[in-house]
């Protein structure tokens, strides 16, 4: 009996550790998968709302997967934990909507109306959002991983710890946007607007960020390694380090840490003619004569009075002693 309380005890110890993860990770996890269960699920599947039919008495946790909503207004409508996976909803009105854990999969929301939406843990991997409109949208743990948003306005959106791995923001506006713990792996970020952000601790690891504007950004832990940040500028932009990142970009702020490294020459091709470095190009005239520098001059000069100075003593020295009675 003595020897099975220390055995008991041991065994509680070894598994207080996974008893203790799933309870700490349950409620996360939980939290993960939206407030919808089976049950709640009305099918909309492939529906067409564009010729008029009537909406139902609410889309919350519906499955409209591959439904046609091109052009139609859904302001201030509860979709909270809908499917709209491959969906069509170009230039649809989405004002003020709620769209917390809703599935925008690769659905198509060109030139959408996205102006302050709640999309709270929204799923927007490879979702077309080409040209939306999105003040002060809301993404806070979004994945727009692979999303497209060419031109997309974001002035004043939720970021915070949104994933945008491999997204396409390219000439994209996001000027005072909360971008905090973001994560822009490999993102195009190509000439975007990106004047005051906020993106403490956020990751732009080989992203391309040629020209963009971070004026005044907030940078405290923002990661750029492997970033392409040639001619981006960084005026007034606050504890900026650039440790690791390539290109030459401009108005770096004094206090700013690391170098970019500058973007690797390209070689020359085969069969071109190897040029020689300016310091080695002999000058020319206008005929295309070569000229001869003043120090060359003067250098052959020296040589000539030397070597004859020289040819005069050894004649000297030959000469034989004068006779002497």
């Amino acid at each position: 009996m003595r020897r099975l309380i220390p055995l008991t005890l041991i065994a509680v110890l070894t598994a207080l550790p996974a008893l203790v993860s799933v309870v700490v990770t349950a409620p996360a996890a939980h939290a993960q998968a939206g407030p919808c269960r089976a049950a709640d699920r009305v099918n909309l599947r492939g529906a067409d709302f564009t010729n008029g039919r009537r909406f139902p008495a609410s889309f919350r946790c519906a499955d409209l997967t591959g439904a046609k909503l091109d052009g139609v207004d859904l302001t201030q409508k509860d979709l909270t934990g809908a499917i709209l996976r491959k969906a069509s909803m170009k230039q649809t009105d989405l004002g003020q909507v709620t769209a917390k854990y809703v599935d925008f999969r690769q659905a198509d929301l060109r030139g959408a109306d996205l102006v302050q939406m709640h999309g709270d843990y929204a799923d927007l991997r490879g979702a077309n959002l080409i040209d939306v409109g999105a003040t002060q949208v809301r993404f806070p743990r979004a994945n727009l991983s692979g999303a497209k948003l060419t031109r997309a306005y974001l002035g004043q959106a939720d970021l915070t710890l949104a994933k945008l791995v491999d997204a396409d923001l390219v000439d994209a506006e996001l000027g005072q946007a909360k971008a905090r713990r973001a994560d822009f792996t490999r993102a195009k970020l190509h000439e975007a607007q990106m004047i005051s952000i906020e993106a403490p601790n956020a990751v732009f690891r080989d992203a391309d960020l040629r020209e963009v504007r971070f004026s005044s950004a907030e940078m405290d832990g923002a990661v750029l390694i492997g970033a392409d940040v040639q001619d981006a500028d960084f005026t007034f932009a606050d504890d900026l380090d650039l440790t690791g990142a390539r290109g030459t970009p401009k108005n770096v702020p004094d206090d700013a840490k690391g170098l970019a490294s500058p973007s690797p020459s390209p070689s020359p091709s085969r069969g071109a003619t190897a040029e020689w470095p300016a310091a080695f190009d002999p000058p020319s005239t206008r005929s295309g004569l070569p000229t001869i520098s003043l120090g060359l001059l003067l250098v052959v000069v020296g040589s000539v009075g030397l070597l004859v100075t020289l040819t005069l003593w050894a004649a000297a020295a030959r000469r034989p002693p004068p006779y002497r009675a």
